[in-house]
C-alpha cells in the first residue's frame, strides 16, 4: 500500500501541499495554533535555522502548543509562541514570510463560543498578503458548518475573489461526497512584486 497523505480533510490536503515549501522556508507563521497540531507539523518539517511564530489568541491554547512541541521532541526548534490577536501579532513579524497558515473556527477541545472574528480574519488576511514572499503560500483551513462558520468562509471567499489574479494564484479544495458540510481550504500564493494596498480591487 502507498504510504502517503490521505486526501481525508482540509487540513491533511494543507499540510500535504505546504511540506514541501517548509523544507525550504526561512520564516512561517501559524495565526492560530490552537491544540499545536499545525504548529508541531510546521517545526517537525522546516529547517533547523528557521524560525515559526505560533499565535492564539487563548492563553490554554499557547501551553497546549509549547506541550505538545516538548512532547514530540521539537523543544531545540525556534518556535515562539504569542498569545494575542493575530491580526496585532503578525503586523510586528518582518516581511518576506515564506508560510502563513490559518486554521479558522473554534478551539476543539475550548470554548466553542470563541471563534475566529471574521472582520479580524480578513485583517490579517490582508496584512499576510503584504509580508509573504513571492512564490510564499498562504493555507486558510475555513469551517462552514457552524453558523459563525458560514459567515466568515463566505466573506473570505468573497474577499479572495476580489484578489487581481496577476499578483496571486488563488484556489480551493473541497471534498465533494461527505455528508456533513466540510471545511474549505482555501491556497493563495504570491506572484508579482506590488504591495498589496496598491492594488485595486474589483467593485460590486
Amino acid at each position: 500500500m502507498i504510504d502517503m497523505y490521505p486526501f481525508r480533510n482540509a487540513v491533511t490536503v494543507s499540510h500535504m501541499m505546504t511540506e514541501p515549501y517548509a523544507r525550504q522556508a526561512h520564516v512561517l507563521v501559524d495565526m492560530t495554533c490552537g491544540n499545536g497540531h499545525d504548529t508541531a507539523f510546521l517545526a517537525r518539517t522546516m529547517p533547523d535555522d528557521a524560525v515559526l511564530y505560533a499565535f492564539d489568541i487563548q492563553p490554554c491554547a499557547i501551553e497546549r502548543t509549547r506541550q505538545r512541541l516538548q512532547d514530540e521532541g521539537l523543544g531545540d526548534k525556534d518556535v515562539r509562541c504569542r498569545c494575542g490577536s493575530h491580526e496585532q501579532l503578525l503586523a510586528d513579524v518582518q516581511s518576506d514570510i515564506d508560510i502563513i497558515v490559518f486554521n479558522l473556527g473554534y478551539l476543539p477541545s475550548g470554548d466553542h463560543k470563541i471563534h475566529t472574528n471574521c472582520e479580524i480574519t480578513l485583517k490579517a488576511i490582508k496584512i499576510g498578503l503584504n509580508k509573504i514572499a513571492i512564490n510564499g503560500i498562504i493555507m486558510i483551513t475555513a469551517y462552514p458548518g457552524t453558523e459563525a462558520g458560514a459567515c466568515e468562509e463566505q466573506a473570505l471567499r468573497s474577499f479572495l475573489q476580489t484578489i487581481p489574479q496577476q499578483d496571486f494564484h488563488i484556489s480551493s479544495w473541497q471534498p465533494v461526497n461527505e455528508v456533513h458540510c466540510p471545511p474549505v481550504l482555501y491556497i493563495v500564493q504570491k506572484r508579482g512584486k506590488r504591495h498589496y494596498e496598491e492594488i485595486p480591487l474589483h467593485q460590486d
